[in-house]
């Protein structure tokens, strides 16, 4: 119909919004994140002193940089709250870049009500309204850009290096992929000889190892006295990972892996019934293998 525009998102950019953001999963992160966020907030005022910020005050009675100070620990306890407390009772552990968004400017709306209240202090008591609640909100979150921005970028960039390093540690200590897994229990005696391909997993009980595994399309299982760690030192294959103390799965036999408020579960076609979860201790490396080609 002629007058009528419509808007397609690209399959890219749909993508992107609809994936992990994890920058801020963890309490390290977070914790980095706000201290980034409160110091360079307070860099980036003092510095090129936003919207005449001085001119709001009379100056020659609280100086300038307190005055920043305070509006920046006002957004560290807004950070705080938001990130340990908000998300927490909303159950946001874990949040796509759309969702993301819409959280940050979830998380400038609160920060408006605790920038509007110092300034309320600082500036002896104006009249309140909805209008300065507008004009509040539209200096907080330009001056909240910069900052959030740079410290997501370090972020990224620490969490960019890390997974290098870790590839690049594991390019350097995994030995070529052999054609076959030669499975020795504790004394060293081969046991099973197997292609990769036809592992599924191993699963850790007590002193041995349940080796679940695919011969001629049915399922096997061979049970060894040895440990995980000890298989996955002698067995070079490169699509072994563990993903939980109890268990060693084969990557590149994985059928799917869903995501939960508790982290991921993974499954097998072989095996529909059984749901192998990933610890929140190897989550990480679950993910960086995950997305990074065998």
């Amino acid at each position: 119909m002629p007058g009528i525009t419509t808007f397609k998102t690209s399959p890219l950019f749909k993508v992107i919004l609809e994936s992990h953001f994890s920058l801020l999963n963890s309490r390290t992160n977070k914790i980095i994140f706000i201290g980034l966020v409160t110091l360079i907030s307070l860099l980036f005022m003092y510095t090129f002193v936003p919207f005449n910020i001085n001119k709001w005050y009379d100056v020659g009675k609280l100086d300038l940089l307190k005055i920043f100070s305070i509006f920046s620990l006002a957004g560290t306890l807004t950070l705080l709250f938001t990130q340990f407390g908000l998300r927490k009772w909303l159950r946001l552990q874990y949040l796509t870049y759309a969702r993301y968004f819409f959280f940050f400017i979830a998380e400038i709306m609160i920060l408006t009500f605790g920038v509007l209240a110092c300034d309320w202090i600082l500036n002896h008591h104006p009249e309140l309204s909805v209008r300065n609640y507008l004009d509040t909100f539209n200096y907080t979150i330009l001056i909240a850009i910069p900052p959030y921005a740079i410290a997501l970028l370090i972020l990224f960039g620490a969490q960019q290096y890390k997974l290098a390093r870790q590839l690049s540690l594991t390019a350097t200590t995994h030995k070529p992929v052999s054609d076959q897994l030669l499975i020795s229990d504790e004394n060293g005696k081969l046991i099973l000889t197997l292609q990769p391909s036809h592992v599924l997993f191993f699963k850790s009980e007590d002193n041995y190892v349940d080796v679940h595994y695919l011969l001629g399309g049915e399922l096997k299982k061979e049970l060894i006295r040895t440990t995980l760690k000890r298989i996955e030192s002698c067995c070079s294959y490169a699509g072994l990972i563990r993903v939980h103390r109890s268990y060693t799965v084969n990557m590149t036999a994985v059928s799917s892996a869903r995501k939960t408020s508790r982290g991921y579960v993974i499954q097998f076609d072989a095996l529909p019934d059984l749901r192998i979860p990933v610890s929140a201790s190897h989550q990480k490396h679950f993910e960086a293998r995950s997305f990074t080609p065998l």
